[in-house]
């Protein structure tokens, strides 16, 4: 195929162990710079129908801009042979290949390639600056990095994790299987060592070239925290964008603009030395939510400033802590279908849950706004609780109420153990999802505390009851970090 600046054909590169993967590569028309072509290797998203054609499209761009491109089926995906480990050694070792190839074979500038790629691609570009030193920068996009949080975050089962990445249709080496397996025989703990393995939070201080980072703030599968701290830990040149996008996550055209136009910058700087200014921007660029202003910021802000609501009686939800005892309330776990737990939700995606799992909630509500709230970081609940099982989980929600009633979900979290001390006080931490948010002036914050959401995690499907305490001697509050 020839485009008006540039001419794309398929081939096939030969792995290390025999297996053929199928990729494209995009030159530029014309005779190249000295040195060749900067060169960009794009790898798409893990899924159905994940595979090279994804990023054909974002090839095309990138090539009429300059870049020499290479786009490649993942093994056990698309057209590509062999049997997909999800993230594993043999993925690992494909990319180096890949790489080594596109150096070897392509009019490339072995001095100026960037690896990008969104969600599984993320992970190869994460992987790329880990184990291939000949890479000039990365562009990891919309993917974890603590991957026992992906599949076992804190203490309960990753709902995204087991209905997306584990009921995929690829080629797979049976790790789809054997996670199920493991997730009913209660063997949770070998489920989060054996993913450990896989996660670049683990290799942070490895990093030895310039990253850049971009998640979407609302994205479902992958809320943005790990990525915050995997950011703090880089000590390369680097910079993070939390706004639009991600999996599943609210976009929005300016947004998107936004993020391309950064992304290319960023490319254009490294790889073909032209000053775009970007390095001389404050390394963090957030959207705030509703709306989609875009602040730059030196860095993610943590404990510098803060404010404490505590949970009281009557639903209140408010500065001043509790000064004497008061009426506990109650986080019911009430199942209405006996016959239905996790190996059916597994097997239905949790389709069934609300029919066969009562869902209490109990709602706490701040005093309306004089002025502006503008949240940033990831609000804390810390909860005295006292279960009457050693299995319990506990969620919080929280909302922006306008003066009509109407209410816009902000983030949510959770917290499950299954080593509680029945009938023992427990203090939890809940954390919820990493947001820049203005609640707006007249508007309220509202607290939901309740004992299931099936959008991140698996309920746990045995009968409970769980006292939530707010009085003076354990007094439950809200810590929302503020910008």
């Amino acid at each position: 195929m020839s485009g008006a600046s540039f001419i794309e054909s398929q081939t096939w590169l030969v792995m290390n162990d025999g297996a053929r993967l199928d990729a494209s590569v995009l030159l530029p028309t014309g005779a190249g710079p000295e040195g060749g072509w900067p060169a960009v290797l794009l790898v798409h998203g893990h899924g159905d129908t994940g595979c090279k054609v994804s990023c054909l499209p974002r090839a095309r761009r990138l090539v009429a801009r300059g870049y020499a491109v290479v786009a490649y089926s993942v093994r056990g995906q698309g057209a590509s042979e062999g049997l997909c480990f999800h993230m594993g050694p043999r993925e690992i070792f494909d990319l180096q290949d890949v790489v080594a190839w596109m150096l070897h074979s392509c009019p490339v500038d072995p001095e100026r390639l960037a690896v990008c790629g969104s969600s599984q691609g993320g992970w190869h570009a994460y992987m790329a600056a880990i184990h291939c030193p000949q890479v000039a920068t990365v562009v990891p996009e919309n993917i974890f990095t603590d991957y026992a949080s992906f599949v076992v975050r804190d203490g309960c089962l990753n709902r995204w994790f087991f209905t997306r990445t584990m009921r995929r249709r690829i080629m797979t080496a049976g790790f789809q299987e054997l996670a199920r397996q493991w997730a009913l025989a209660g063997e949770w703990d070998l489920l989060r060592a054996w993913m450990q393995e896989r996660s670049p939070l683990n290799f942070a201080e490895r990093i030895r070239c310039p990253v850049f980072i971009v998640h979407g703030w609302h994205d479902v599968g992958m809320p943005p925290n790990d990525v915050v701290e995997m950011f703090a830990r880089l000590q390369v040149d680097r910079k993070l964008y939390l706004g639009a996008g991600g999996h599943d996550g609210i976009e929005d055209e300016s947004a998107r603009q936004m993020r391309e136009d950064l992304v290319d910058r960023w490319l254009d700087h490294w790889l073909q030395g032209i000053d775009t200014g970007i390095m001389d921007e404050p390394p963090v660029t957030v959207a705030c939510r509703p709306g989609w202003e875009h602040v730059s910021l030196p860095g993610i802000p943590q404990g510098q400033a803060e404010q404490v609501l505590h949970l009281c009686v009557e639903g209140r939800l408010q500065a001043d802590a509790p000064t004497s005892p008061t009426l506990p309330s109650n986080i019911n776990n009430f199942p209405l279908d006996p016959e239905y737990g996790l190996a059916q939700a597994l097997r239905d995606d949790m389709a069934g849950v609300a029919a066969a799992l009562a869902r209490e909630e109990i709602v706490f509500d701040g005093d309306v706004l004089g002025d502006d709230l503008l949240i940033l970081g990831a609000p804390v609940a810390e909860l005295h609780i006292l279960p009457n099982r050693a299995d319990v989980q506990v969620h919080i929600e929280l909302y922006d109420v306008d003066g009509k009633g109407g209410s816009v979900l902000i983030c949510r979290g959770h917290h499950g153990t299954r080593t509680a001390a029945a009938g023992g006080h427990l203090l939890v931490a809940v954390t919820a999802a990493t947001i820049h948010y203005r609640l707006s002036a007249g508007h309220r914050l509202r607290l939901v505390v309740t004992n299931y959401n099936t959008t991140f995690a698996f309920p746990f499907f045995s009968q409970s009851c769980t006292r939530l305490f707010h009085d003076d001697e354990r007094p439950s509050h809200l810590t929302l970090p503020l910008a």
